[in-house]
């Protein structure tokens, strides 16, 4: 009777075995299938952004980055090279704390829900903060702004999107600072008052509205006593 009993115990525990296999194995193919998916619904919204024009940083870069939360990150050259520059990346966004009129959620290359149980490592994960508010959505998103990345021990994100645009890209020529000299804006002058038919010649003396929005105009250099 105890020979049987134990026979079937053994049995029992084998089934569990099977089926606790059976589950996990389901799991692992169905997390790679999700994981699959959404790569393609990503790429596909990269392409497009790219056929515009859209200048872009894809997540590859961020997979170079190696660390821990408690060691901190060790990024490569390449990605150092963005740090305080204009970026624009394609990812799903995760709340942080609401869902609805944002300022800040996190960027994934793919949903949360595809990381299961685990835990997204932290090199995987973009801290946005929008320029303005945005509600959650379900789909891949287009994000603009500039890029911070967070060195040292104990950070909360490796890296950190500025002042961001949502489902909008951003250039460098959106910041550069436009300026040129006294002469130079001088000639400009002369030249819209040419085709207005004015007087080419200007008084030096007589101060003029600037005829170009949008540049300043140099301070001359002072001259040492």
């Amino acid at each position: 009777m105890r020979k049987r009993s134990k026979r079937d115990l053994l049995t029992l525990l084998g089934l569990v075995i099977i089926v606790a296999g059976v589950i996990g194995v389901n799991g692992y193919m169905r997390r790679a299938g999700m994981r699959e998916y959404f790569d393609k619904l990503r790429a596909e919204l990269e392409t497009k952004h790219r056929e515009e024009g859209v200048s872009l940083i894809y997540w590859d870069i961020m997979q170079k980055v190696v660390g821990r939360r408690r060691t901190g990150a060790t990024f490569p050259e390449d990605l150092k090279a963005l740090d305080g520059k204009l970026v624009n990346i394609v990812g799903f966004m995760a709340a942080i704390d609401q869902f609805r009129e944002v300022k800040e959620f996190m960027l994934m290359p793919i949903p949360m829900t595809c990381y299961f149980c685990d835990a997204p490592p932290m090199r995987d994960i973009i801290e946005v903060k929008l320029h303005e508010p945005a509600n959650m959505i379900n789909e891949p998103v287009l994000i603009g702004g500039r890029l911070r990345l967070h060195e040292g021990e104990k950070p909360m994100f490796f890296y950190t999107i500025e002042d961001a645009k949502w489902n909008e890209a951003v250039s460098d020529e959106e910041t550069t600072e436009k300026v040129i000299g006294r002469d130079h804006q001088l000639h400009l002058i002369e030249g819209f008052k040419e085709l207005r038919g004015e007087s080419s010649l200007l008084d030096q003396g007589d101060e003029e509205e600037p005829l170009i929005p949008g540049y300043e105009i140099e301070a001359p250099p002072q001259e040492e006593p």
